[in-house]
This record gives C-alpha cells, structure tokens and sequence, in this order.
C-alpha cells in the first residue's frame, strides 16, 4: 500500500469518528437555549408555589422580557397577572383592615369623650344645653362612622371573596404547571433516548 493509500484511509477514519462527535455537539447546542426558559419558568413557578408572590412577579416579568414569543409566554402572562393581583387584593385589604382599626380608635374615642361630657353636665348646668348639642353631634358622627365600618366590612367582605377566586385561579394554574412539568420531564427523557440512540455504535457505521 502507498502513501496515497494511508491517506485514504486516515481521511475515512476522521470523517468516522467527526460524523458522531459534530451530531453530539449539535444536539448538546440546540438543547441548552431550550432547557435555559424551562429553568427560569421553574424557579418562578416555584417561587409562586412557595409563596413568594413578589419574587415570583419578578422572575415572571424576566421570562417576558427575555422570551416574549416563548410557547409558555401566554400561561406566564396569565399567572404573572393573578399574583400581581393577588398582591394589590392583599396589599389593599391590609389597608383596609389598618382603616378599620383606625375608625374603631377613633369611635372609642368619640365614645369616651361623650361619656365625659355626660358626666360633667351634672356640675356645668349651665352649660347643659351645649353639652346635649355636642353629645348629639358625637352621636351622630357615631353613627356615621359605623355607617362607614359597615361600609368598610362588606367592602372586606368582597375583597376576601375575590381573594377566594384568586387562589382558586393559582390552584388552576398550579395543575396546568404539574401537567407542563409532566410533559417537560416526557421531552427530556425523549431527548435522552434520541442522545443515546445516536451515540450508539451500530448507528456510527
């Protein structure tokens, strides 16, 4: 055999073992920008599990920003959206209840302060008449302000209620994530096959 001969066959033996390796390195390639969303919608799907409203916003909004025409883009706008509501139902029936509280103080007060004038009607007579005006217009206020708490708890009321059909809309969203999850640990391991079906050696030859 000449050396033109080896050359041949040197050459063959390259392109033998380069077929196999370029198909591996083209598969590894391709499979890192799809799993690297996957990542990012998991941890923020788990962040919302967690409870982690805010973060889990955040990580949403990152998934949005770098992926927009992502096939999940939809079902992360969707989940982004209930938990930022959620937050501002919860962010505002906290400043509810802080309203509540205050209005409470506020008619203890007006309560105490009418009880005091009541008393002190006995020894300033002659200033009764002023004194039953002012405890009127306390009653009155009273009145309002119960008008308002009264207000101010159906308005809780409602809150809760669409608090309710929020963490219904997460529970739902949280079966969509374990049927997504399922399906993404079905692709892997179709993935893994296919790997292990080109790196076998009767497909080489």
């Amino acid at each position: 055999m000449g050396w033109s001969g080896v050359r041949i066959r040197g050459a063959a033996v390259v392109r033998w073992f380069a077929v196999p390796l370029l198909l591996t390195l083209l598969a590894g390639c391709t499979t890192v920008p799809i799993l690297e969303p996957a990542r990012l919608l998991a941890r923020a799907d788990r962040e919302a599990r967690e409870g982690a409203w805010d973060k889990a916003v955040r990580s949403y909004d990152q998934f949005l920003a770098l992926y927009p025409d992502d096939g999940a883009a939809p079902r992360v706008l969707e989940s982004r959206d209930t938990l930022a509501a959620m937050l501002a139902a919860r962010a505002e029936l906290a400043r509810r209840r802080e309203e509540v509280d205050r209005l409470r103080d506020e008619l203890a007060t007006l309560t105490a302060e009418g009880m005091r004038l009541r008393e002190g009607g006995t020894r300033l007579r002659g200033e009764a008449t002023v004194l039953r005006d002012e405890v009127n217009r306390l009653r009155e206020e009273r009145m309002q302000l119960r008008a308002e708490r009264t207000q101010l708890h159906e308005e809780l009321t409602r809150r809760e209620e669409e608090l309710t059909r929020r963490e219904d809309d997460l529970a739902r969203v949280r079966r969509e994530l374990a049927a997504r999850q399922a399906e993404a640990e079905r692709l892997r391991a179709d993935i893994e096959r296919l790997k292990e079906i080109d790196l076998r050696p009767d497909r080489k030859r």
